[in-house]
C-alpha cells in the first residue's frame, strides 16, 4: 500500500485511535476549527500541502459546514466520507442517520470527542456566561436551541459512564428528552482499510473537492 495519513477532527480521536493501523500516520486537528468553515479549510489545505512523503490522505472529516470544499491537491488522492458532518461517522453509515432524521429531527448529539473537547450547549453556556452574564448567556442559548426536542449520547469506544452522565445535563438544561444510542466503527474501518464505495469520495490528484461531490 502506498504511503498514507489520516487527517481528523481531534473529535473523532478515541474511535480513529481504536482501529487505527500501526503504519497509518495520523493527526489530529482542534474542534474549534470548525466554528470558522473558512479557516478549517486553510488548515486542512496547509496540511495536504506539507504532507509531500504521502500519496493517499484520508480524511476523518464530512463537508462540515463546506469546510472541506473547495481543497484540492496536484499529489495526493484525497479520500474523503461522502457525509454531511460526524454524526454519520460516528452513526456507522449516512443511511442511520437519514433513519434517526426521518424520525427524530430536531436531535442534538453527543459523544466523547464533543463532550471533551466542549463542543456541547452548557460548555456553550458557561463560555456566554463568563462574557455576557447569566440573562444574556441563558437568551442566546435559548435562541440557539430552541427548537431541539432531544439528546442522544452515542456509544462507540470505552467507558462511557461520566460521558452519559454529562450528556443526561445537558438535556436537563435544554429541558428536552434525553436517550442513549449505539454508535458503530464501521465507517472508520472502511476508511483505513481502504474498502471505499459509494459512501466514500476518491479524489483524483488535480482535482478539487466540490459541494456537489455530497450530494
Amino acid at each position: 500500500m502506498n504511503k498514507t495519513k489520516i487527517l481528523a477532527c481531534r473529535t473523532l480521536e478515541d474511535e480513529i485511535l481504536a482501529i487505527l493501523p500501526e503504519n497509518l500516520d495520523h493527526e489530529f486537528l482542534e474542534y474549534g476549527l470548525h466554528n470558522t468553515p473558512d479557516k478549517l479549510r486553510q488548515e486542512l489545505q496547509k496540511r495536504i500541502e506539507e504532507a509531500q512523503e504521502y500519496e493517499t490522505l484520508l480524511f476523518g472529516y464530512g463537508l462540515c459546514s463546506n469546510g472541506v470544499a473547495g481543497l484540492k491537491s496536484p499529489k495526493h488522492t484525497i479520500v474523503v466520507p461522502r457525509v454531511h458532518d460526524c454524526i454519520s461517522l460516528l452513526l456507522g453509515s449516512r443511511k442511520q442517520y437519514d433513519t434517526e432524521f426521518e424520525q427524530f429531527p430536531a436531535t442534538y448529539y453527543l459523544s466523547k470527542g464533543w463532550i471533551k473537547q466542549k463542543g456541547d450547549p452548557l460548555s456553550g453556556y458557561y463560555r456566554y456566561l463568563e462574557k455576557y452574564g447569566e440573562e444574556n448567556a441563558r437568551w442566546v442559548m435559548h435562541e440557539e436551541y430552541k427548537n431541539y426536542q432531544r439528546v442522544v449520547f452515542i456509544h462507540t469506544v470505552g467507558d462511557c459512564d461520566e460521558y452519559v452522565k454529562y450528556s443526561q445535563e445537558v438535556a436537563d438544561f435544554l429541558k428536552v428528552k434525553f436517550c442513549e444510542i449505539q454508535g458503530s466503527l464501521s465507517y472508520f474501518e472502511k476508511l483505513v482499510k481502504g474498502e471505499w464505495d459509494k459512501e466514500f469520495l476518491i479524489i483524483p490528484p488535480g482535482r478539487v473537492i466540490s459541494l456537489n461531490n455530497f450530494m
